[in-house]
């Protein structure tokens, strides 16, 4: 895998080697690529570059990247992207992908990732035609999948993707397809049940979109049911908030406010503040 210290095996001895059989200077090897100082200190092992970079590097040496890169590291860093755009909603994680893009993209069992974080990539620029792209890319048979999990988020997200892209029949079919797969809310992972609960407030908007209020209502009090048992406040706010338009276009004005005062409350305890400021003008109880 690709090393972080002295400490490690990875071998910068084998770059130097490579490039000195082939008659090249450090700054031969850096052009166009990095600096000549990082290539000084990966050869003596003191900086491991980034995957692009060391994949450019080995190209230029016509060096294998197996020698240097395993699949588990990569699948490793493929989850760890996917876990921060998921739990955390870190669009930071994208942006960290760009660098392993190329590295993701070549390897086998990291390919499902590689769309599913190219898809979510394409829907943060609004370019909801290539999100359905890639989302249909990570479910396609030929795409070796890291799991049920990683079906089901790469539907849900088609489905928004599609839903946005103003195709709402496929939508409907994707969005079905997702929520078939969901991981259990009572027994998931925290990476499972935070993606989960993520597929349910999309699949939800686009229910409440279409006036299937019922069902709306039954997805976002299950959800709701799930994250008191887990005592998690993280979604609460977004999907309480959700309820409450639910309950409005229903004439419940009761239970309308209600939600708006849990939602209300949520963001003030998860320190959502801008959700918090927007809440409060809709909530009638003060605290």
């Amino acid at each position: 895998m690709l090393k972080k210290n002295k400490s490690d095996s990875f071998d910068g001895q084998v770059i130097r080697d490579a490039r000195k059989k082939m008659h090249l200077s450090q700054v031969e090897l850096a052009e166009g690529i990095t600096t000549q100082a990082t290539i000084s200190l990966v050869e003596n092992q003191d900086r491991v570059p980034n995957a692009d970079v060391l994949l450019a590097i080995l190209d230029r040496l016509n060096l294998d990247i197996s020698q240097f890169v395993s699949g588990d590291f990569l699948t490793q860093k493929a989850k760890e992207l996917l876990a921060r755009v998921v739990l955390q909603r870190d669009h930071n994680a994208i942006e960290e992908f760009h660098e392993f893009e190329k590295a993701l993209s070549q390897n086998s069992p990291t390919l499902q990732a590689y769309y599913i974080l190219k898809a979510s990539d394409a829907h943060n620029q609004h370019d909801f035609a290539n999100g359905v792209y890639y989302a249909e890319k990570a479910v396609d048979r030929n795409t070796p999948s890291l799991g049920d999990f990683y079906l089901f988020y790469s539907y849900n997200r088609m489905g928004v993707c599609c839903y946005e892209n103003g195709d709402i029949e496929t939508a409907k079919e994707k969005f079905k397809l997702a929520y078939d797969l969901e991981p259990d809310l009572f027994t998931a992972s925290e990476l499972e049940f935070h993606g989960a609960l993520q597929g349910r407030k999309s699949y939800a908007e686009f229910l409440i979109a279409q006036n299937e209020l019922d069902k709306a209502a039954d997805i976002l009090t299950e959800a709701l049911q799930a994250l008191r048992q887990r005592a998690d406040l993280f979604w609460v706010s977004d999907l309480s908030e959700l309820l409450s338009d639910v309950e409005k276009q229903r004439g419940n004005i009761q239970e309308t406010n209600r939600q708006i005062h849990i939602a209300h409350v949520a963001a003030y305890l998860t320190n959502h503040e801008d959700m918090a400021t927007r809440l409060s003008e809709k909530d009638i109880v003060n605290f």
